[in-house]
């Protein structure tokens, strides 16, 4: 049986160079330029992002499942030549990269989760889920979620983009998430992890909630520790693109000094 699940190349944007290799995932409603303002400021590292299937330009997966997901974000990693890397995922990106962490043959060296969508289920009220499924897509629709998930103002460019990734969302890939993806649990694939995860949040984030990142992040992710901030929503990586740079540049250095030390 073929088990490649996405035989068109996955659109990838790239920066710098420079080891270990920084991989990112994006937001639901995000795309891989949506990494730009972190993914620049790291030129000294090999900094590739991605666009998930039915996201900024890739193509819709025919079965969307995590697993499958997964799987692209492996073989596309392979087709880059990218064994020694650090995956940074962010909110639905997050729990994909937990996925990518249990699954794949060659996995990260460690995993840095940003707001993510816990592996247990995400909670989401019943009013906001019909409303992102019945309005999609739409610029009003989009508005209204980029207005109720930050807590910062965004530059022009960066709400520009912002809105543009969100309303080119596949169809199926916007009610595959909504209706399946965050309701899949992958706790318990999740709790023989053994490398390292980082988790960065902020206690003001209206969608992932800092409770939700106690109850269903930390405490169902072995071997994670929290970096935590306020006063930023959801969309750290474009509300507060230079602190999160602060913080992947203090976890990569420790990661960086730790593979030396085993290597003595």
């Amino acid at each position: 049986m073929d088990m490649k699940m996405n035989p068109v190349p996955t659109p990838a944007m790239e920066w710098g160079e420079g080891k270990p290799t920084l991989v990112f995932l994006h937001y639901f409603g995000g795309a891989a330029t949506s990494w730009q303002w972190v993914a620049q400021q790291l030129s000294d590292f090999r900094c590739v992002a991605l666009d998930l299937p039915g996201f900024g330009e890739a193509p819709v997966l025919e079965i969307p499942s995590l697993s499958h997901y997964a799987r692209v974000v492996s073989e596309e990693l392979e087709q880059l030549a990218i064994a020694d890397y650090i995956l940074i995922g962010h909110s639905m990106g997050g729990k994909i990269a937990l996925q990518v962490a249990v699954e794949s043959d060659r996995p990260p060296k460690q995993v840095i989760l940003v707001a993510p969508s816990p592996p247990t289920q995400e909670p989401m009220p019943v009013e906001e889920k019909q409303r992102l499924l019945n309005n999609h897509p739409s610029r009003e629709n989009a508005e209204t979620t980029l207005n109720s998930t930050t807590r910062r103002e965004l530059r022009d460019e960066q709400r520009a983009i912002a809105l543009e990734t969100h309303m080119v969302v596949a169809d199926t890939a916007w009610r595959w998430w909504l209706l399946e993806g965050m309701n899949h649990s992958i706790a318990d694939q999740v709790a023989n992890l053994q490398i390292p995860v980082t988790v960065v949040a902020s206690q003001d984030d209206p969608v992932i909630s800092f409770d939700t990142i106690h109850n269903e992040v930390l405490e169902y992710v072995p071997n994670s520790h929290l970096i935590a901030t306020e006063g930023v929503g959801h969309l750290i990586p474009l509300e507060a693109a230079d602190w999160l740079v602060e913080q992947i540049r203090t976890v990569t250095s420790e990661a960086v000094v730790d593979r030396s030390l085993s290597l003595v």
